[in-house]
């Protein structure tokens, strides 16, 4: 077989074997580079470059895997990841491919991966870069390397946005990918927003929201004259807001990361310009309420079972309630008056009636 007839059966074999990514090895051009490595080095332009002479010397098992492990490259968007590691061409070489190839099967011996490197499995390639630094590469581990040059473009940016999303929903549906294909799909479909700034924007919202609640005050005179000699009008007033944050302190959440949440929101506070908040602890019960300046003066105190009702009772009077808990709790059968955010650790869900953002324990 020349090289091309053996690119299409390799692609054949590769489709078998992870059916998955079946549109997108469809989806990928050859192209005949003499100065192509026999690794079938992949351009942004969806070209795989093939190199007549190794090519057709080549097993077709082989070569499958090679397509494979460069559809990965080209999924997860290596080309463009690459650009600030620009000057530390093979460091990043060897990072994207140790990302790639954790999920593929019968790695040739020279692949680099992470079991190879001594790293821990499932880390985005920036991550292994980092920690190329700390280690020495063994000689007989080789990257995959880049293509020579640029190939013609076949499809267009919106055409390759919607095969990856195309290939994200077919992992998705089937199920049955590896592990990091199937983490790979999910922030494709459903990308997940830093919980840092969502949590930052529900706050100010929430903030906004109860300083447009006014209420009339005979506190101060209304500068309107009253129709009745002899009657005073009230005038409108804004409050001052009161913010409760109800940290849930039973013993299914670490302090460790409770601290760190509260340590972020105490930030995000202090940029709003509010510096009252009120803190309730709650397990079973709510402890009492402790008025603080600065949240890191919190004392966290509980440890039993989870309840955070007594904690709504609490702060009834606040105008924005902020929960840190994982959701393991029952919650009031009726919207609270404050407006409420609730800020979730691990699994569990919040009410309908509360805006929510899921904090992740290991990016907390």
């Amino acid at each position: 077989m020349n090289a091309q007839e053996r690119f299409a059966a390799a692609r054949l074999w590769a489709a078998a074997r992870a059916p998955y990514l079946t549109s997108a090895l469809f989806a990928l051009t050859p192209l005949i580079d003499p100065a192509a490595s026999p690794r079938l080095p992949s351009d942004e332009n969806w070209n795989v470059h093939l190199n007549p002479g190794s090519t057709a010397d080549t097993p077709v098992p082989e070569l499958g895997w090679w397509l494979l492990h460069q559809v990965g490259h080209l999924l997860r968007d290596h080309h463009t990841r690459a650009e600030p590691y620009r000057d530390q061409t093979l460091r990043w070489d060897r990072a994207a491919d140790a990302e790639i190839n954790d999920d593929l099967e019968g790695a040739p011996a020279e692949a680099v991966s992470p079991d190879a490197l001594g790293l821990p499995e499932g880390l985005l390639a920036e991550r292994y870069a980092d920690l190329l630094d700390l280690i020495d590469v063994p000689d007989h581990l080789v990257a995959c390397g880049r293509a020579p040059f640029t190939g013609p473009s076949v499809m267009t940016a919106l055409e390759r946005e919607l095969l990856t999303r195309a290939v994200a929903a077919e992992i998705d549906a089937r199920g049955t990918a590896p592990a990091g294909w199937r983490r790979w799909a999910e922030t494709t479909l459903r990308p997940e927003v830093d919980w840092r700034t969502l949590l930052a924007a529900l706050v100010r919202r929430g903030l906004t929201q109860a300083a447009g609640r006014v209420d009339f005050s005979y506190r101060r005179p209304s500068r309107r004259a009253p129709s009745a000699p002899g009657i005073v009008l009230p005038a409108l007033v804004r409050p001052l807001l009161r913010v409760h944050v109800i940290v849930d302190t039973s013993g299914s959440i670490a302090d460790d990361t409770l601290s760190r949440a509260l340590g972020e929101l105490n930030g995000i506070l202090r940029a709003t310009g509010n510096r009252r908040v009120d803190v309730t602890c709650c397990d079973a019960a709510a402890h009492p309420v402790q008025r603080v300046r600065d949240l890191a003066q919190v004392e966290l105190v509980g440890g039993g079972g989870t309840d955070l009702r007594p904690g709504f009772e609490a702060a009834a009077r606040a105008d924005v309630v902020i929960v840190l808990t994982d959701g393991d709790t029952p919650w009031p059968e009726r919207r609270p008056r404050p407006y409420t955010m609730i800020c979730l650790f691990d699994g569990g869900a919040a009410p309908e009636w509360a805006s929510s953002v899921r904090i992740r324990r290991d990016a907390a």
